[in-house]
């Protein structure tokens, strides 16, 4: 039965103190979660933190944010990094305040310096630490510009490193040039690198100029290692830059403004955004507030509280502003473009890269389709400016490339989703035509990636052959959810027919089945079923095996249970496919069944109730939240993935859960207490569930405004308008 539930207590304002910007930052293996502590605003460009590291490495994999809380030491504070990546990119630019210059130095195992967690602080816009050279570190950021304090002690000698040869593990720095100007106060200059993914179309240029506002006492700049104390430039894939400053100037701070475009826009960016450093963090605070405050929870405990707000604030990370404040940006062609100028000359929204589509369509693209239609409006038309840009919907979008990374058309799921849910001001007429050029046909040789694998085999067959690309069954998959998200475009332009032409499609999924075996596996060319190992990955299946693939139909769970035979033989392996996960719920390793902490299953605790069977949906979401999460560092189950798993968290704790492209969620059962959501259209949702524990999870009756509601489904206009969701739940 559990613990005996504490009294339920609201979130009180402000809201940003529930949030803990440590938590996912740890875990071991495939645990890891891949976040950062650095400081940003929503979906900004700076993201200022610590590079950590051991004396004797940094694991890639541990290290893909920089910052892993198990380290010890600090290798220098970079400027850009992605949220909950399970590849390593970025990491550019590094800046470390140390007491005097030498040749030791010009690398980082030279200058890292040790620190405890006793003397850090990370709060929403704000990380803080003390080296063990007593150096005090404060970092904020606005939309493009990492802001840094440093203080030093007395007696020393000030003095900060800028230093374009730093990276993350398995990152590698091709070009970099450095300039000092020291009259202007400043060091400028450009990194080109990447990991996996960025190198696969040449790397990231970054761009940036760094302000301090002190006068230098000396200077210099060094390339492999060599000092050239006075002189202002270098280049090289090592180069770097120092500034000295007078031992009375304890205090100094610098502003490091970034940009993809080219310099110009890196110091625009700053000219824009400079201000003090206390200013810049209280204006950071208060856009996450505005942000947070929306959704008003209430529950049984403070730690219940901290890791809701922190997963809402963790689905607000990712993707990256990547527009310069006068709107130019560097597009997927690497040309330089201009986002369209409104009638008082601003941007006319927001140009984002880093689009971690094969996750995000998911959960964060839900629900910022809900509750934030105005950052989705703007990745919407994001990714239909790459594919005028570029020529192609994007895969995995990464700084200034295309990088196909993942399977599936995410971007084709965000589109339809955006538009069921009546997001305003896109052209969907526009977005359906941008759709179909990579949905429609192969991209030709010499494409920038290779769109739809096996498009022309998955239409006129009815799936892609084991022979024609790996991971064929899992893009059988996708592509029929994908078309069942391009068929609801089609229908929410008018285009009837179109639309019954992709319903079509969105069947295909059926040709996976097979009987024998009675999962749904990779089939070859000649129609020939593969055989399947149950529980063991698979060739012919992206991160996963035949169970966690086996419910991978969101859009039709009714006809998979219809193929497999009814209902209850759909609902008896369901529920094996959770009870087995009990067994073993270390997140070390790919768990056999049900795995939270990768995507292809995750929906799979809605999947009872999606079919009219809603008991299972009331224990297993609760089980897998109270599994997976807490408010530990090692609080993810895995890669964040963009805000992937946070997103579902903030769903599961409401009670709510959307199935992506259709226009209602499945109703489930609420960890919070009550919720009050304020809606993008004026109105207020309740979410009331008094009694809702650990101990009372089961739903005896639900109300819509008072009034009994027995469906399993509830339509998001509804949820978007508001009015009063009860749930009377009991032991």
């Amino acid at each position: 039965a559990g613990p005996e539930p504490g009294p339920s207590r609201p979130a009180t304002a402000p809201f940003v103190q529930w949030v803990d910007p440590l938590i996912g930052t740890g875990g071991l293996g495939f645990g890891v979660g891949s976040v950062s502590p650095a400081p940003q605003t929503p979906f900004g460009f700076a993201r200022p933190a610590p590079d950590t590291t051991e004396p004797d490495g940094a694991p890639g994999f541990n290290h893909c944010a920089g910052y892993y809380y198990e380290d010890s030491l600090i290798d220098g504070f970079s400027q850009v990094r992605a949220h909950g990546m399970g590849i390593a990119e970025y990491g550019f630019i590094a800046l470390m305040p140390t007491d005097g210059m030498s040749a030791a130095k010009t690398n980082d195992a030279g200058y890292r310096r040790a620190f405890s967690h006793d003397d850090e602080t990370s709060e929403v816009g704000y990380y803080a630490v003390t080296l063990d050279d007593d150096v005090r570190v404060e970092l904020t950021a606005s939309d493009h510009v990492a802001f840094h304090r440093y203080t030093f002690p007395s007696e020393t000698d000030p003095t900060v490193i800028v230093d374009l040869g730093h990276h993350l593990g398995d990152v590698e720095i091709l070009e970099a040039d450095v300039h000092v100007d020291p009259e202007a106060r400043e060091v400028w200059g450009s990194v080109l690198g990447g990991g996996g993914y960025a190198r696969r179309r040449g790397g990231v240029r970054v761009y940036f100029v760094a302000r301090f506002d002190r006068d230098f006492a000396a200077h210099g700049v060094f390339v492999d290692g060599t000092l050239a104390e006075g002189e202002t430039t270098r280049e090289g894939n090592t180069a770097g830059a120092w500034a000295r400053f007078d031992p009375s100037d304890t205090t100094v701070e610098v502003a490091v403004g970034l940009s993809f475009t080219d310099l110009a826009g890196a110091r625009a960016n700053l000219d824009a955004q400079l201000a003090p450093f206390d200013d810049v963090r209280a204006a950071t605070v208060a856009r996450w507030e505005a942000h947070l405050s929306r959704v008003r929870v209430s529950a049984r405990s403070d730690e219940e509280l901290r890791i809701f707000y922190s997963s809402l604030y963790r689905s607000l990370l990712m993707p990256t502003l990547a527009m310069d404040v006068d709107g130019r940006y560097r597009g997927l062609d690497h040309d330089v473009h201009q986002v369209p100028l409104t009638e008082e000359d601003v941007p006319s929204f927001r140009y984002s890269t880093d689009h971690s589509l094969w996750d995000t369509y998911r959960t964060q693209i839900p629900l910022l389709s809900w509750l934030y239609p105005d950052l989705q409006r703007d990745m919407v038309l994001s990714l239909m400016q790459m594919t005028i840009d570029g020529g192609y919907l994007p895969r995995w979008p990464l700084g200034t490339n295309y990088t196909g990374g993942m399977v599936g058309d995410g971007a084709a799921l965000q589109l339809a989703d955006a538009a069921v849910k009546g997001v305003e001001g896109i052209d969907w007429d526009e977005a359906l035509r941008l759709a179909r050029i990579t949905a429609d046909a192969p991209t030709p040789e010499g494409a920038p990636f290779g769109g739809r694998a096996g498009i022309a085999s998955f239409i006129e067959r009815g799936w892609v052959g084991i022979e024609e690309a790996g991971s064929s069954a899992s893009w059988t998959l996708e592509l029929a959810y994908a078309d069942f998200a391009m068929a609801r475009l089609a229908e929410h332009v008018g285009d009837e027919t179109l639309a019954a032409t992709y319903d079509a499609r969105a069947d295909h999924w059926r040709n996976l089945w097979d009987p024998e075996s009675e999962f749904l596996v990779g089939r070859y060319v000649d129609g020939r079923f593969a055989s399947t190992r149950e529980n063991q990955w698979e060739d012919y299946y992206a991160e996963g095996n035949s169970w966690q693939y086996l419910f991978f139909v969101p859009h039709d769970l009714d006809g998979l249970a219809e193929v497999m035979g009814g209902q209850e033989i759909y609902l008896e392996r369901l529920e094996r496919f959770f009870s087995e996960s009990t067994r073993d719920t270390s997140v070390l390793f790919p768990n056999r069944w049900y795995w939270h902490g990768n995507e292809p299953d995750i929906h799979a605790p809605f999947a009872f109730a999606a079919v009219g069977a809603p008991e299972g949906t009331w224990r297993w979401s609760r089980w897998v939240a109270r599994t997976y999460y807490d408010e530990t560092p090692a609080g993810l189950p895995g890669n964040d993935d963009a805000g992937t798993l946070s997103a579902w968290y903030v769903f599961a704790a409401l009670g709510v859960y959307p199935i992506t492209a259709k226009d209602e969620y499945v109703v489930a059962a609420p960890l919070v207490t009550r919720a009050e959501v304020d809606l993008p259209s004026g109105g207020t949702l309740v979410i009331d569930a008094p009694q809702s524990s650990d101990r009372a999870w089961r739903v005896s009756e639900v109300r819509w405004n008072d009034a009994p509601f027995d469906a399993h489904w509830i339509g998001h206009e509804a949820l978007a308008e508001g009015g009063t969701l009860t749930f009377d739940m009991t032991e």
